[in-house]
């Protein structure tokens, strides 16, 4: 029974990284794992070696605070994910791919059995990423690739810490420790921007918390701008996904609708350094505006900002109760995507 439970695992592991049922995309996604956990050590253990970098256990130690602090106070999964580490060799654990149609903002969907469909296909291998990309675009598709700092398998394995979570500060390491419990805690089979919304939203307000609990208010009021600078942002790319919107649903011809398509995309980089003209907290976004703003890459950042704010307003109506807001989102998971379509265009309530 043992084995038979380790198997089921691998299929799903093998699902949540990549959407894939060929044996070779099988067994990188399997392999990758695999050889991450293997190198797990626990951070106990780490902590109390005084031969380690200093800087490292002081990291490590800060991680598993925000640990602890995601079970009691945001009624997370207790669980020993987060609880063990693994340096890697690179600046990030997977690289995911994201498609869409050259006239559509709509992003293409992997499907396999258990978890159902994904709208990104994950890689072990930035080289890997990179070929599929290029094949998918060979094939007339728009395409993105991203890389990811960590991921959840659902608690089906003890996730590990990963030296990707640490290496960018506080926030960073908090963010994606409760944003991937956040994913145990609930998990809706093929809707992925319901699953990435709701973790988004617990994950923000997570941190947030936990810079109230520690009463630390300066950064917590920073923190918090932050968060209105993203929507600020979100709320900017989401209406230009409308305007592609409009534009695939006329009946331009493809070469014209090419050209307008093109121009849209410049004059899209030239709003954004109008507004960062007038706001400059919104230069952050730099680097992600000099992608290909392409519809894989405009849709890719919808998965994670479309519903969050629902999510969040939900939360205050439960009575900003962890418990009782997790069984409201679990309640709303059961309808079908045509019901929760319409709930999260209504104000939600408790």
């Amino acid at each position: 029974m043992k084995n038979c439970t380790r198997v089921l695992s691998l299929v799903l592991l093998a699902s949540l990284c990549t959407g894939c049922t060929t044996i070779g995309y099988y067994h990188q996604s399997v392999s990758g794992h695999l050889s991450l956990i293997s190198k797990r050590k626990p951070i106990a253990d780490i902590v109390n070696d005084s031969g380690l970098d200093k800087k490292l256990i002081d990291q490590l130690m800060l991680a598993q605070e925000l640990r602890s602090f995601a079970s009691s106070h945001l009624k997370l999964p207790e669980n020993d994910s987060y609880r063990s580490y693994v340096q890697l060799d690179r600046p990030y654990v997977v690289w995911s791919v994201f498609a869409a149609p050259e006239f559509s903002v709509s992003l293409r969907k992997w499907c396999f059995p258990i978890v159902g469909c994904l709208k990104y296909r994950g890689f072990f291998d930035k080289n890997d990423a990179r070929a599929y990309a290029r094949k998918l675009s060979g094939l007339g598709l728009d395409v993105h690739v991203s890389g990811v700092t960590a991921y959840s398998t659902l608690g089906w394995f003890d996730d590990p810490l990963l030296s990707s979570m640490l290496n960018r500060g506080e926030i960073v390491t908090a963010s994606y420790i409760f944003h991937e419990l956040a994913h145990q805690q609930l998990y809706l089979k093929g809707d992925t921007g319901f699953n990435e919304a709701f973790a988004t939203a617990v994950e923000e307000l997570g941190v947030s918390l936990w810079f109230e609990h520690g009463a630390r208010q300066v950064e917590q009021d920073r923190y918090e701008n932050w968060i209105a600078q993203k929507k600020v942002f979100s709320d900017f790319i989401g209406q230009a996904r409308r305007e592609f919107r409009q534009l695939y649903s006329t009946d331009l011809p493809a070469d014209a609708m090419r050209d307008e398509k093109r121009k849209m995309i410049a004059e899209l980089r030239q709003q954004y350094e109008g507004l960062v003209r007038t706001n400059d907290q919104l230069t952050r976004y730099r680097k992600w505006m000099a992608g290909p703003l392409n519809n894989a890459q405009l849709g890719a950042l919808a998965l994670y900002r479309d519903l969050t704010p629902a999510f969040k307003q939900l939360f205050v109506a439960c009575g900003r109760d962890f418990s009782v807001f997790y069984r409201r989102v679990k309640e709303i998971s059961r309808r079908s995507q045509e019901e929760r379509t319409r709930l999260f265009r209504s104000h939600l309530e408790c």
